[in-house]
C-alpha cells in the first residue's frame, strides 16, 4: 500500500494559503521548496513534519507526510485511479474538481483540445485530466516505463506473492514511485473484485 495512503488521516490540519503555495511549488521542483515563491516567514512556519530542513544547506524538502497533507484522501484516490496513458480522472464531484483545479492538479479539456474552467467545463463536454504536478505528487510516471510494454494497462497478469497461490489480476496503472501497481483481482476471467495496490515485482505476464 502507498505510503501516502498510510499517512492520510481524518484529522484535518489547517494549512495556510502561503504554506500550500510553497509546498505545491516543492512538488513541481521534485520535493525541494524553491526560494522566492513565498516569504521566509511563511517557509519558517511550515512544520518540519511537512518539510524537513537540511542542516548543512538550510534547504527545505517535502516529507511523505507533507505530500499527504496537501490532499484529502478521497482526492488522492481519484488521482491515483486516473488513466496513466491519457491522464483522464474519473468520478470527480464538482467540489473536488474545483479544489484539484485550484491547486493545479487537474485541467478540464474537451476531446478537441479546448480548455475550460471548473465551473463551465460542461458547456464544451470537457473532462478532468492530470497535470504534470499531479503526476509528481502521486508518484505516477510522466512517460510510459518499460513495465508498460511488458504489462500494459488493461492486460491480465499473475500476482505471485510468496507463500500464497498465484492470483489472476488486471493491470490498472503503471508502477508508482512507491513500487506498487494498481490492479483488479479477477475471479475466473470476468468477475472483478476491489482494487489493490501490489508490488510491481510480484506481477508477471499471464
Amino acid at each position: 500500500m502507498s505510503d501516502l495512503y498510510l499517512l492520510h488521516s481524518f484529522d484535518i490540519t489547517k494549512m495556510t494559503p502561503g504554506q500550500r503555495k510553497a509546498m505545491l511549488a516543492g512538488v513541481d521542483a521534485g520535493g525541494r521548496l524553491p526560494d522566492g515563491v513565498v516569504t521566509a516567514r511563511v517557509l519558517a512556519s511550515i512544520p518540519e513534519t511537512w518539510a524537513r530542513t537540511d542542516e548543512r544547506t538550510g534547504t527545505r524538502f517535502l516529507t511523505p507526510k507533507g505530500r499527504a497533507a496537501l490532499l484529502p484522501l478521497d482526492r488522492y484516490r481519484h488521482l491515483r485511479r486516473a488513466n496513466p496513458e491519457t491522464g483522464e480522472v474519473y468520478g470527480l464531484n464538482h467540489y473536488d474538481g474545483q479544489g484539484l483545479h485550484r491547486d493545479g492538479l487537474v485541467i478540464f479539456q474537451s476531446t478537441d483540445g479546448r480548455i475550460a474552467g471548473p465551473t463551465d467545463y460542461w458547456k464544451i463536454n470537457a473532462h478532468p485530466y492530470l497535470t504534470e504536478r499531479a503526476r509528481k505528487l502521486i508518484g505516477m510516471p510522466l512517460t510510459p516505463p518499460p513495465f508498460a510494454t511488458r504489462l500494459p494497462v488493461g492486460s491480465r497478469a499473475m500476482w505471485r506473492k510468496e507463500g500464497e497461490s498465484p492470483q489472476l489480476v488486471q493491470i490498472k496503472s503503471w508502477p508508482f514511485a512507491d513500487g506498487t501497481v494498481r490492479v483488479h483481482l479477477l475471479a475466473g476471467h470476468w468477475v472483478k473484485y476491489p482494487e489493490n495496490d501490489v508490488p510491481a515485482a510480484e506481477l508477471h505476464p499471464h
